[in-house]
């Protein structure tokens, strides 16, 4: 604003931020010329302005702006010279910042290095700091000449701005439901795996770890919980602008040193990615130079020592031999064990024939390890801006003589160069390399390896006494063979490079209009190789106390199988931008882009069998007739029309429409491109004259949404007839291949649908010490593709093809409260939490028409299932009672199930559509920060609700022809003829648990998910030792839980991952950790 009069400027600020002067006619000449900048300025900044020149002091109270003539006394102190330096809290010059004595005109900027000086400054002076992003600061002068100030960052000023769709906006502008979190909360957890780092910290964002194997937690990631029982639930994640996909996901192999912030959006405001939207959107935005930045070098390395934050307990050998024995005497069969042999398996007198093996503690190890390190290079001049880094990761095997491993390497460049004032231009590349090796079966989870570890018999040794010589165990195998790689192993190797090339090019002649251009290249490649070797285990003669080789059953001979998978991806948009502001109140924000991507992509796969000997694991090496080979290859494309304009006035209302016309080649022609809207709205009524004199509330908005998102992530080409090679017929006497129909085609196959509805409000208290954010929201999700086989009778043998018949809708509510405080220069605290509630149900899916109200999965939660309801045990007396209802041969002890139907028997028509999944409903974070000093204290709880965990139930029936152990929590308070009071169920049971509702487990928690305390070396100290800033920290994930599977060994994350999510629970990290920069 310039050339205005100080009451103009005056009454602007007022209507702008709420606050008022108050003052005397005689002490301020109002009708002074001045001109004044308001952009990226503090409050004291402008008021500095206005008053320059004037001869006057201020005072804050509140909303009001107290202004007195500067006093003759103050005027006669003796004035010096000042100089002095002004930093971050990491030791980095903040170049730019503003230095006043306060009441006065006088004042400077600071320098390159973030030096001042001020000359005529009073031993009774004020100094008044300020930066945008950081907390204003007084200091006052005394006696002192040298200053060196720290200024705190200010979170409620670095949340202005906020990452959208193809763009930022301000946030007091922002219309949608997008939750924001920035690189110091992003990197605070020692998890390997970023995403499983933000859970609890995401509000909206359902985030579990469900495994702790080292390269594969398997972390699940739901916005606003899951919204389709369609194949893809996987949000979309868009890296600096570009939409990306990688195996096991983009942000569980990121480095969290290179991430600037992580946006998700929940609303409407995915509309702008069109047909991938539906699921929502995780925006990635990695880190870039800083205009004024001297170089500086980041130094960040921490070491970790790791474990499962549990360990299954499988019953011990005398719990399981007496196990054993009664589910025999149920099944009328003689005891397996005399009460010696339990004697001696509980007392270990005879290790050699009645052990006790914990196959758990004999293949894990209690600790294991694991390295990360990062270094950075960041800074920028006006023309020049640079990011550079480089990251490693170390995960050690988790088994006791173990061989595998989980490495990465990645490295990053972020350059961004500004040619002339029109143009600028900027280069990103990265890349990364990871290694992973594995047992024999290519993965500690599913029914592989660690099935052996959970089922082996207690009673069967590991290894014998005083030797590393393996025993066979079940099927003959062992998994200490398998761990120490002398079974083979699993090697995986993967390759990905990133590239991407943008120009910005400035209209000169069209204020606010610009052209944005951007090209990405990706390339990913991986290298999968399985060797599966000949092994060998023991057997031991007592009599000649000699021990035989032999080999171990399931591996006859080596064979080993190769896959190379490669792909590329081909992205480019242009986008014509235009942002303008009108009269200082009139805001037009809009772009139009247009975007082509492609995609190529190919695997080829070879397998022989039969290798003479172990020794070179190579293909020519195996036997040629019994190769065989596969491969895949495919291409795919999208063209994509979108764009958004919004018009804001005055920050006070605000209007926004986006879309997008997608076109997808999943789809037949007819049906191919797709339009996605989307409609937003905000009202910042904190900023109506009529809100001015409530001084304690600075800003309160509301907001609402709609939107239409698509989901055309389905198998490709279902609109065609799909043939297959058979055997074909014989001519001749030869054999002819031949092509039969596979699958029949859907030419009427089109887009999942998503309408998303949001309404919000957003408030802030206090000068920013309290905030809070409420919203409630619901998703319709039509045109779901399944299959009408319900309907359809399985005696026809029609494969019939998806059709877009399903609907499904999810509703609920979050909110966010947040309180910060700086309670003096030494001491400031913060809290805050966060809150979801989602719930969805079927609203339509193809289901027999003749099924029971109570079973249909309409009106139930997406992935519900048909079970047994568990009432309690019957007891002798309901088995003489007639009007009990029971099942054939039920007895005493077995589980007592509810009639739902009411007929007085019980069958299939009794199962009931259950009302909780394995995705929790409920998920909350509280996280507490402290600084005291040079010391700071962070704590994150994680908990969540309304979720089930349904237990292995081949875990519990030790009689079924002795194949495996049971868990040590179903022969606690086991029924028996002498326990009829007993809560757990008889063992050998004919009617047995599976399908029952007793095996489903409330899997809520509430979890210390992480927690830090830091020290940062003093500035004197980082002087004389020649650094910036220096910082080292201990800290945990996964500290302790409150839950109700303790007992049984199980973490409740580790949901729905059968064998492996109970063998490696998720990992619990001890980490050290040291932050140098220079």
């Amino acid at each position: 604003m310039s050339n205005i009069t100080v009451k103009q400027a005056m009454d602007e600020l007022k209507s702008r931020s709420g606050y008022s002067f108050v003052f005397s006619s005689a002490d301020v000449d109002t009708g002074k010329k001045i001109s004044v900048s308001s952009e990226n300025q503090s409050i004291n900044a402008v008021i500095e302005q206005i008053l320059r020149g004037q001869g006057l002091t201020y005072e804050i109270q509140g909303k009001n702006i107290i202004l007195k003539k500067v006093n003759v006394s103050d005027q006669q102190v003796p004035k010096k010279n000042i100089t002095g330096s002004v930093l971050d809290v990491n030791g980095d010059a903040i170049i730019g910042a503003n230095i006043v004595v306060k009441g006065t005109t006088n004042g400077t900027i600071t320098d390159l290095n973030g030096h001042f000086s001020i000359s005529d400054v009073s031993s009774n002076a004020v100094l008044v700091l300020s930066y945008i992003g950081y907390k204003d600061k007084e200091i006052h002068v005394n006696n002192q000449s040298d200053f060196k100030i720290v200024l705190n960052e200010d979170t409620q000023a670095l949340e202005e701005v906020v990452v959208v769709g193809y763009g930022t906006q301000k946030k007091e502008v922002v219309t949608a439901a997008i939750t924001s979190i920035g690189a110091d909360d992003i990197a605070v957890s020692p998890s390997a795996d970023v995403a499983a780092g933000l859970a609890g910290r995401l509000s909206g964002v359902i985030i579990n770890t469900r495994s702790g194997e080292v390269g594969n937690e398997g972390t699940s990631i739901f916005v606003r919980g899951k919204s389709t029982y369609g194949s893809n639930t996987e949000p979309l994640y868009v890296v600096d602008g570009i939409a990306r996909t990688e195996e096991d996901g983009i942000l569980s192999r990121m480095d969290p040193n290179d991430i600037e912030s992580i946006s998700v959006l929940k609303d409407a405001s995915a509309a702008i990615y069109g047909s991938r939207a539906a699921n929502g959107v995780i925006l990635i935005t990695t880190k870039r130079g800083k205009t004024g930045l001297k170089p500086t070098i980041n130094v960040s390395y921490n070491h970790s020592f790791a474990q499962p934050t549990r360990i299954v307990k499988m019953a011990d050998a005398a719990t399981y031999a007496t196990a054993r024995n009664w589910a025999n005497i149920t099944k009328g069969l003689e005891p397996t064990y005399t009460e010696e042999e339990i004697r001696k398996f509980a007392d270990g007198s005879d290790p050699l024939n009645y052990p006790n093996t914990d196959w758990y503690r004999t293949v894990q190890k209690t600790w294991t390890h694991q390295d990360k390190a990062n270094l950075s290079l960041r800074g920028g001049s006006e023309r020049v801006q640079y990011f550079m880094s480089g990251g490693f990761l170390n995960q050690g095997t988790p088994f006791n003589n173990g061989f595998t491993y989980n490495r990465q390497i990645n490295v990053r460049s972020n350059l961004d160069a500004k040619v002339n004032d029109y143009i600028k231009i900027s280069l990103d590349l990265s890349a990364k390399k990871l290694g992973r090796v594995l047992p024999r079966d290519g993965s500690v989870n599913g029914g592989s390896m660690y099935s052996h570890v959970a089922l082996n018999l207690p009673t069967i040794l590991a290894k014998y006494p005083g030797t590393d010589l393996a025993a066979p165990a079940r099927d003959g195998d062992n998994p200490l063979v398998q761990t120490s790689g002398e079974a083979g192993e699993t090697k995986t190797d993967r390759w990905l490079f990133n590239s991407q090339a943008n120009i910005t090019i400035d209209i000169p002649w069209v204020k606010g209009l610009s052209l944005v251009g951007s090209f990405a290249y990706d390339f990913y490649q991986q290298k999968y190789k399985q060797f599966k070797n000949v092994a060998y285990v023991y057997n031991y003669d007592q009599a000649t106390g000699e021990y035989s080789k032999i080999i171990v059953p399931t591996i006859s001979s080596p064979s080993l199988t190769v896959e190379e998978k490669r792909t590329e991806n081909l992205t480019g948009n242009v986008r014509a931008n235009y942002h303008n502001t009108f009269n200082e109140v009139h805001t037009i924000d809009a772009f139009f882009g247009f975007e082509e991507s492609k995609a190529k992509s190919s695997m080829l796969k070879g397998y022989r069998g039969n290798f003479a000997s172990g020794v070179v694991p190579e293909l020519p090496f195996g036997d040629s007739n019994t190769q065989t080979n596969d491969g895949l290859w495919g291409e795919t494309a999208r063209i994509n029309y979108f764009g958004r304009a919004m018009y804001d006035y005055d920050n006070k209302y605000m209007l926004q429409f986006q879309f997008r016309y997608d076109g997808s080649q999943n789809f037949p022609k007819g049906n191919r491109y797709g339009f996605f809207p989307g409609v937003s709205a905000g009202w910042t009524i904190s900023r109506e004259a009529f809100m001015s004199d409530i001084n304690w509330l600075d800003n309160l908005k509301i907001r609402a949404s709609w939107g239409q998102m698509g989901n055309d992530v389905v198998d490709a080409y279902q609109y065609m007839v799909l043939y297959g090679l058979t055997a074909g017929s014989v001519f001749n006497g030869a054999q002819v291949s031949g092509l039969s129909q596979k699958r029949a085609p859907n030419p009427n196959i089109t887009w999942e649908v998503s309408n998303s509805y949001d309404v919000g409000i957003e408030s802030r208290f206090f000068g920013g010490q309290l905030s809070f954010e409420f919203d409630w929201f619901k998703s319709r999700r039509t045109n779901i593709l399944s299959k009408r086989n319900a309907s359809i009778p399985a005696f026809t043998g029609l494969s019939l093809p998806d059709e877009n018949i399903g609907i499904a809708e999810n509703q609920g509510i979050e909110f966010m409260i947040g309180h910060q405080k700086s309670v003096n220069k030494d001491f400031s605290y913060s809290i805050s939490g966060n809150f979801t509630y989602a719930k969805n149900n079927v609203v339509f899916s193809d289901e027999a028409p003749m099924a029971e109200e109570y079973q249909k999965a309409e009106g139930h939660p997406i992935g519900s299932s048909l079970r047994y309801k568990a009432i309690g045990i019957y007891s002798e007396s309901d088995m003489a009672d007639s009007n009990v209802p029971k099942r054939p041969g039920t007895m005493a002890g077995d589980i007592k199930i509810w009639d739902a139907n009411g007929d007085g028997e019980i069958n299939s028509l009794d199962r009931i559509r259950q009302d909780l999944t394995d995705i929790p409903q409920i998920v909350y974070g509280v996280n507490l920060g402290i600084t005291w000093k040079q010391f700071d204290l962070s704590l994150l709880f994680q908990g969540q609700a309304k979720v089930i965990n349904t237990i292995q139930e081949t875990w519990v029936d030790p009689s079924s022809g002795g194949a495996g152990n049971l868990m040590q929590w179903w022969t606690e308070d086991m029924w028996t003829p002498e326990n009829t009071d007993g809560t757990k169920p008889r063992l050998g049971t004919p009617n047995k648990i599976n399908g029952t509702t007793f095996t489903n487990i409330n899997a809520a928690f509430f979890k210390l998910k992480n927690a830090e305390i830091g020290y940062t070396l003093p500035v004197a100290v980082r002087e004389k030792i020649g650094v910036a800033n220096a910082r080292v920290y201990l800290s945990g994930t996964n500290l302790f839980s409150f839950d109700h599977m303790r007992g049984m060994g199980i973490d409740p994350e580790a949901t729905g991952s059968g064998y492996g999510g109970w063998a490696l629970n998720p990992q619990r990290l001890i980490n050290l950790g040291v932050n140098v920069s220079f």
